[in-house]
């Protein structure tokens, strides 16, 4: 509370102090304040970098602690204390001895690396406290550099690193070329207790990956470690290949599979799946451009009674591999499944969702198989489109009539419809599915779904943005008959006319 007073004060202090004249004798050039004045000027300007500018107060006296984990913020790869000591020796000197500005090293690979001397000071003033680390490529400007420097260079940072792996928090690199990262359980050894992220990624995926010797594989102690980011080329040699013989992360909480070529050893998706479903509380999956092998025609990987419930996003992956994912995990409940850049030409059986996300999914086939491929009479709530050409008319009319033998609807329990930037088809095509199935609705008494009469939900939220004009008619009949309409800059539908909430 007196923190509270004190700053309520300054900022009236200063509001009204803004429009007075500066007295030139009162000011002071800023090198000559005392170090404890730099040092909370230093932290403020830290909190402004660190905090978004809603909701944003003064903190003197406050300390760091309520900032959120740097490994959670999008500008995690602004290296501060650097810039800031970087203007001159004596504030270099004034932030070394406060080891909270140094919890946070960004090292610099490339055509101009960060020296290695910065780095060894950067690792002795943070003293005990843990190490956000993010090791960075510079793009090359001209010809790109050869993977041997920046192997040279990954290698001496790791020298400086790896005897300070208990106070990593997170260590994020993303290089130029994927023979320059230090492999898990391969180039990574040792305890790392309170590692939290360990993000592996690169640019260049071309060079051919030599099959690691699975003798060399040894311990790398993760007990903590929430968030597993990296290539399927490294993933595969580090978690899949040495599994079951060395568990995955007890508490991995997030897994991102970002990439595996053909050009690499053949890479069998069961394996992979063998390897996740391991992971007892697993609850954010994304698999992208995978080229996976689709020889194994066994069972699927699941122990019986055993159910896989993480949101899973899949992207870049052709319908087969889709198909082979759901088989072998004995097509699972999936609380959201999202898939971009997907194809699906032709059906196959898919797993139940309770939300769909679509994305820059452009061939209709493949966007009428996402929508009905994966649905029963009563899962399904919520489903958006964003940036698919494959949303035209005719894949709006087919979800607005029952399918053929007229007993089930396509997504006969969605109430809930996003759709944003998708750009071939026009209001009218849009009322037409939401006035068949709201007639449908009515024809059967309002049935909900529990009921033995149940038939199809209505439309009640709609949000559609950046996808085409909306005709009056068609605007006065969402207005009338929709619970909640938001269409670009226009909000309306009944819930604001008997709540007399305010319209756009």
């Amino acid at each position: 509370m007196r923190t509270f007073v004190v700053n309520e004060r300054v900022a009236e202090d200063h509001h009204e102090r803004a429009s007075s004249p500066i007295d030139p004798a009162r000011c002071a050039a800023i090198n000559k304040l005392p170090p404890d004045v730099l040092l909370l000027i230093f932290h403020q300007v830290r909190y402004t970098i660190q905090e978004s500018p809603d909701g944003r107060i003064p903190t003197i006296g406050q300390d760091d602690t309520h900032l959120r984990p740097s490994y959670q913020h999008p500008t995690r790869t602004y290296f501060f204390s650097e810039l800031i000591a970087s203007v001159c020796r004596h504030w270099r000197e004034v932030m070394s001895t406060t080891s909270s500005f140094w919890t946070h090293l960004v090292i610099w690979i490339g055509e101009e690396p960060t020296p290695l001397s910065h780095i060894r000071d950067h690792l002795a003033w943070s003293r005990e406290h843990l190490l956000d680390i993010c090791v960075l490529s510079g793009r090359p400007l001209g010809a790109p550099y050869s993977s041997a420097m920046e192997k040279a260079q990954v290698d001496a940072t790791m020298e400086l690193l790896v005897p300070h792996m208990q106070r990593w928090k997170t260590l994020c690199m993303n290089v130029l070329y994927s023979t320059s990262l230090p492999l898990p359980r391969i180039d990574l050894v040792g305890r790392a207790d309170n590692l939290v992220e360990l993000e592996q990624l690169f640019f260049d995926n071309s060079a051919v990956a030599d099959a690691a010797d699975s003798s060399v594989i040894r311990e790398f102690h993760t007990p903590r470690l929430d968030v597993l980011i990296m290539s399927g080329l490294h993933f595969r040699e580090s978690y899949v290949k040495p599994f079951p013989r060395h568990a995955m992360p007890t508490w991995l909480n997030e897994v991102k599979i970002l990439g595996y070529g053909a050009h690499h050893p053949a890479f069998p998706v069961v394996d992979l799946l063998r390897c996740l479903v391991s992971c007892e509380v697993l609850d954010d999956v994304e698999l992208a451009d995978l080229a996976l092998d689709l020889s194994y025609t066994g069972p699927p990987v699941l122990p019986p009674a055993s159910s896989w419930t993480p949101c899973v996003c899949l992207v870049g992956l052709p319908g087969n591999i889709i198909a082979e994912y759901h088989r072998l995990l004995d097509y699972p409940f999936a609380e959201t499944i999202s898939y971009t850049r997907c194809t699906m030409e032709r059906p196959a059986r898919l797993c139940e969702w309770h939300s769909l996300d679509l994305n820059e999914i452009n061939s209709p086939p493949s966007l009428l198989s996402f929508l009905l491929l994966g649905q029963n009479r009563f899962s399904g709530n919520e489903v958006s489109f964003t940036d698919c050409d494959g949303l035209v008319p005719a894949v709006l009319s087919f979800i607005a009539r029952p399918l053929l033998g007229g007993a089930l609807w396509p997504c006969a329990t969605v109430t809930r419809l996003t759709i944003d930037r998708c750009e071939r088809f026009r209001s009218s095509h849009l009322r037409e599915v939401l006035e068949a199935r709201r007639s449908a609705h009515a024809a059967t008494g309002y049935a909900e779904q529990d009921d033995p009469g149940f038939v199809v939900n209505p439309i009640t939220e709609l949000y559609v943005s950046d996808c085409c004009e909306l005709d009056p008619g068609d605007k006065e009949w969402f207005d009338a008959n929709v619970y909640w309409v938001c269409w670009d800059n226009w909000w309306g539908g009944t819930a604001s006319q008997h709540h007399n909430w305010p319209r756009s």
